[in-house]
C-alpha cells in the first residue's frame, strides 16, 4: 500500500454527495411544511384562478412528458436536441408536475372525476419513481445511455485487479470476496432459488465488504505502526480500501443482477404505458366535467 495515495477525488465526491443529500433533505422538510399549511390553512381553493392556473401547469407539464417519448421514436426529431436532455425535462416535469397537481387539488378528494385522476396521476408518479430506481442499474448515470453485460463484467474485471494491493495486505479478504462472486455469479435450477438470491445479494454483499473492511483496516493499524504513519496517512490508506471493497462488491453485484434488472425494466414498461393512457384520459374527463359543471 502507498503511503502517499491520492484522496482528493474521494474527498470532492464525498462533500458532493453529502450536500446533495442535505439539499434533498431541506428540500423534503420544507415542501412537507408547505403542503401541512395548504391542506389546514386552506390559502386558496382549487377552483380559484390561483389554484385553476397551478392545475393546468401541472397537467401540461405531465402531458409534455410525452415528448420524450416521440424524441425517442422518431428520428427526424434529432435536430431538437439530444435525447439526454429530453429525459432530464422528462424526469423533471415528471416531479413536478405531479406536485403542481397536487397541490392544485389541496390535498383534498373532491368529486368523482376528481378522485380518479388524482389517484391515476398517484399511480403514474409512484410507478414512474419504481421505473427510475430499476433504470438506474442497467444505464450509465441518471441519464447515460444503455449498459451492456459485457460493459458490467469488464467493470468488475477492473475492480478485481484494483484488489491486488488489499489482497496483498491481508489475503483471508481475497478468499472472502472470491467465495461471494462464485455465489453471486453461479448458476441456479429454478425460479425460486433465482429470487431469493436477487432479493438477498445485496445485503449479503454489504455484509462481506464491512468485514473485509474491518480486516484490512487492522492490518493497516498494524502497518501504520511499523511505518510511523501520521493520522491522516493512516485515514487516507483507510478511504482507499474502504472506496477499493466497496466497488468490488457493487461491481460483483451489478454484473450478478444485470440481466434481472433488464427483463423487471422491460416488464415495467409493459404495466407504465397503461397507466399513461389511463391518467390522460382521466385528466381530459375531468377537465371536461369541471367545464360543464
Amino acid at each position: 500500500m502507498s503511503s502517499q495515495p491520492k484522496t482528493s477525488t474521494l474527498s470532492s465526491d464525498s462533500w458532493t454527495g453529502g450536500l446533495l443529500r442535505v439539499a434533498i433533505g431541506v428540500f423534503a422538510v420544507v415542501l412537507i411544511a408547505l403542503a401541512w399549511f395548504v391542506a389546514t390553512a386552506s390559502p386558496y381553493k382549487a377552483g380559484s384562478t390561483f389554484g385553476h392556473n397551478m392545475g393546468w401547469v401541472g397537467g401540461g407539464m405531465m402531458f409534455f412528458m410525452l415528448a420524450y417519448s416521440l424524441r425517442k421514436r422518431f428520428r427526424f426529431l434529432n435536430r431538437l436536441g439530444h435525447l439526454r436532455y429530453w429525459f432530464q425535462m422528462h424526469m423533471v416535469f415528471g416531479i413536478l408536475g405531479p406536485l403542481l397537481a397536487l397541490f392544485h387539488s389541496t390535498f383534498k378528494i373532491g368529486a368523482m372525476n376528481s378522485r380518479i385522476a388524482l389517484y391515476s396521476m398517484l399511480l403514474v408518479a409512484g410507478s414512474g419513481i419504481i421505473g427510475r430506481f430499476v433504470y438506474r442499474h442497467i444505464h450509465h448515470g441518471l441519464y447515460g445511455r444503455k449498459a451492456t453485460l459485457a460493459e458490467v463484467e469488464q467493470q468488475m474485471k477492473e475492480s478485481a485487479e484494483s484488489m491486488h494491493s488489499v489482497f496483498g495486505l491481508v489475503p483471508t479478504i481475497g478468499e472472502r470476496l472470491s467465495g461471494f462472486q462464485s455465489f453471486a455469479l453461479s448458476k441456479l435450477d429454478g425460479t425460486w432459488a433465482q429470487a431469493w438470491r436477487f432479493l438477498i445479494l445485496r445485503q449479503r454483499g454489504r455484509s462481506i465488504a464491512r468485514a473485509a473492511r474491518r480486516e484490512a483496516w487492522l492490518a493497516l493499524d498494524k502497518m501504520s505502526r511499523e511505518k510511523n504513519w501520521s493520522r491522516y496517512e493512516l485515514s487516507a490508506q483507510r478511504r482507499m480500501v474502504k472506496e477499493q471493497v466497496n466497488s468490488y462488491v457493487e461491481a460483483i453485484f451489478s454484473t450478478a443482477t444485470f440481466a434481472t434488472w433488464e427483463r423487471l425494466f422491460a416488464l415495467w414498461h409493459i404495466v407504465h404505458v397503461p397507466f399513461i393512457y389511463l391518467f390522460f384520459f382521466s385528466v381530459i374527463v375531468h377537465v371536461i366535467a369541471h367545464y360543464m359543471y
